[in-house]
């Protein structure tokens, strides 16, 4: 997430933008609050990559049984050590909001703006609209990691789209399966655990 914005109209017309005000350290928090409030996030459910400027390769490692009965030589065999790769590459978001500050003048602490045409926003309206942006940015995010979308504006492919195009993902679905209803999701969970491989049982991160 990149290029955080927030446009504020003053009373002549003019715009105002709070993106130099809150720079620095006081940007850096007011993103990683934005970003990480969301529940996977959150809960450290998602291992999160910081600084990745453009591209990271990310190695994944498979094999197949290369345990064999012992002799006294080497004996190759078809099993092997695979390595291949995946691409982590960021994609840029911003937040654009534009406010007339004269809309607010009646109903939001008008005392505290003053009597002046050129009085500044209070701070108390500041803040929370800029709480408001956070959880909503939070909010997204959260729906961005699970059933984005990349080619709609705004979103990233989620988990439920990335793991739909993998072939390497068990798909625990019926075929006949089309939604998750009250009346198949013990049938839908019931077949996740039994997609489940042997050797991933036992294991402390598993989990559903």
């Amino acid at each position: 997430m990149s290029n955080q914005k927030v446009n504020l109209y003053a009373g002549n017309g003019s715009v105002n933008t709070i993106t130099s005000t809150y720079a620095g350290e006081f940007a850096g928090k007011y993103i990683s609050a934005a970003l990480l409030t969301g529940k996977t996030l959150a809960d450290g459910a998602i291992t999160i990559k910081p600084n990745v400027k453009f591209k990271e390769v990310v190695k994944k490692v498979a094999s197949t049984n290369f345990i064999a009965d012992a002799s006294c030589d080497f004996s190759a065999t078809a099993d092997s050590l695979t390595l291949t790769e995946r691409i982590l590459q960021p994609e840029e978001f911003q937040v654009n909001l534009e406010l007339c500050k004269k809309d607010f003048r009646q109903d939001w602490e008008a005392v505290q703006m003053g009597y002046s045409a050129f009085d500044k926003l209070p701070a108390s309206f500041s803040d929370f609209i800029l709480g408001h942006v956070a959880a909503k940015v939070a909010e997204k995010t959260e729906q961005n990691i699970w059933a984005g979308v990349n080619a709609n504006a705004g979103e990233f492919d989620g988990l439920t789209v990335l793991m739909a195009a993998d072939g390497d993902v068990n798909d625990a679905a019926n075929g006949s399966e089309t939604s998750y209803t009250s009346s198949n999701i013990v049938t839908l969970l019931g077949n996740v655990v039994d997609a489940v491989p042997s050797a991933v049982y036992g294991k402390e991160d598993l989990t559903i």
